[in-house]
């Protein structure tokens, strides 16, 4: 099968310090705990089909908790993001739903007006109204006002960035390239500090980065050295809250790893025999899955609990040492040599949207296996919902296909190999013809921009509270 033809017209239309997922005991079951599985989906951002230690060997001790997944469940070596930049891929995860259909075909920015179209449904509102209890903690980058917000979204629970880290500036020390200057205490009028070779105002440098609590501002920048304790202290007490509450639950966790500007904690320099700032990213993100993984086992629901792992999209060309591995699928079209493009993040070479992925699912998934069936992002919003004996949305069509057979193994197969782009052409647009799509806004207004304390330059404040209660 030709998957550069495939996904070419697709993308086209469209505190663990080692982090190890330990041996811990698995608790009595929680009284509290639902028959229905619970479901995470840990969604990795900009990583590359190599930063899998799994799935290419130079990276092996970088990624300790992934591979332990891999030992408990499955892994896909021919899974596929649903685009190959963030917000269309996050919108396909979230709806089943290519950007043809949606309406999403481009990244939102932080004054965007709009976002995920309204009248599309997430997998958070299916689940939400079939009884689950839903969180959802990083990277959301589907519109931010309030009718688009992710706790308007169906999440009843929200803690993370709005979009992109790279989208505001920040105070603490991140890398990237180039290096951007870190948000002024004061209005400095004097340019000198720009000069060559030195940090530059980024495109996003006039909006300090913001952290939200549901629908508040708490942290404004957002310190990108803590955010992953954060995260893994967010979702701790989110799985703990959510286990005792009788009902299953959805917590989708987006990180803002390993997409630049590389932070980390402390801890995590010089932590991997890597010894790359890009090395010690992956290993905190790792390092919060080890938490994760705790969390359910210590909750009683890991053996009900259905965990997904994948990314948005490929790594970066142009980030150079901040960038991830796209493993083996560096095609021919090498810039270096034939000064025509590349094979990661945006195009729609395979390094571009192919995806490390694995799932575990005790008990359902045959631990330690592995298959090259063509899956995609598309498949996580039928899958799961079947999985929870809920019903898809009515008046429409889905691109996505239901895997749970493929998962529990009564099934080898997956998508249907397609073998001619212009058939595909042909049937996809006359499919999506008769479907009910939608159009998203992108229109642009400065009102919308984030700012939790106008009084004060870059709207700087600082409201976080750690320990997670949930609502009454």
């Amino acid at each position: 099968m030709n998957l550069n033809l495939l996904f070419s017209f697709i993308a086209f239309w469209s505190i663990l310090p080692n982090g190890l997922c330990e041996e811990v005991p698995h608790s009595q079951k929680n009284p509290g705990t639902s028959e229905r599985p619970n479901f995470v989906i840990l969604f990795a951002d900009d990583i590359g089909w190599g930063d899998f230690g799994a799935n290419w060997n130079p990276n092996k001790d970088v990624t300790p908790n992934l591979n332990k997944m891999a030992e408990e469940g499955l892994r896909l070596t021919d899974f596929h993001a649903g685009s190959s930049v963030c917000t269309p891929s996050r919108a396909a995860l979230l709806t089943g739903r290519l950007g043809l259909r949606t309406g999403v075909i481009e990244n939102f920015v932080q004054d965007s007006m709009g976002g995920l179209p309204v009248n599309e449904t997430t997998i958070a509102e299916v689940l939400k109204e079939s009884g689950y209890y839903t969180g959802m903690i990083g990277k959301w980058h589907l519109g931010m006002s309030h009718d688009f917000h992710p706790s308007s979204r169906g999440f009843d629970y929200y803690y993370g960035l709005p979009y992109s880290n790279d989208m505001g500036c920040v105070d603490v020390p991140a890398y990237n390239r180039p290096e951007c200057k870190q948000c002024p205490t004061q209005i400095l009028n004097d340019e000198s500090s720009d000069f060559e070779g030195g940090p530059v105002e980024c495109p996003s440098y006039y909006t300090a980065l913001p952290l939200y609590k549901d629908y508040e501002i708490v942290q404004q920048p957002a310190d990108l050295t803590a955010l992953g304790d954060y995260y893994a202290e967010k979702a701790d007490s989110f799985i703990d809250a959510a286990s005792k509450s009788g009902k299953p639950f959805l917590l989708y966790l987006a990180f803002a790893h390993p997409h630049v500007p590389l932070a980390f904690a402390d801890r995590f320099k010089n932590s991997t025999d890597v010894n790359t700032v890009y090395a010690d990213t992956l290993f905190e993100m790792d390092d919060i899955i080890g938490r994760v993984i705790n969390s359910l086992k210590q909750s009683g629901v890991y053996e009900n609990t259905l965990t997904w792992f994948t990314g948005d999209n490929g790594p970066w060309e142009s980030k150079c040492p901040y960038s991830g591995s796209v493993g083996p699928y560096l095609g021919s079209w090498l810039p270096q040599t034939y000064r025509g493009g590349s094979t990661m993040k945006t195009s729609t070479w395979e390094g571009g949207h192919r995806e490390p992925t694995v799932i575990v699912w005790p008990n359902k998934i045959q631990p330690n296996t592995v298959s090259d069936a063509l899956t995609s992002t598309l498949d996580i919003f039928p899958t799961l919902i079947s999985a929870a004996g809920a019903k898809l949305p009515d008046m429409r069509k889905f691109d996505g296909i239901d895997l749970n057979d493929f998962l529990e193994g009564k099934t080898t197969e997956a998508h249907t190999i397609i073998a001619s782009a212009t058939t595909l052409r042909s049937d996809l647009l006359a499919d999506i013809a008769s479907d009910n799509t939608t159009v998203a806004d992108y229109s642009q207004s400065s009102d919308v921009l984030p700012c939790c304390d106008p009084t004060q330059f870059y709207c700087r404040c600082n409201k976080q509270k750690l320990m997670f209660i949930p609502e009454k």
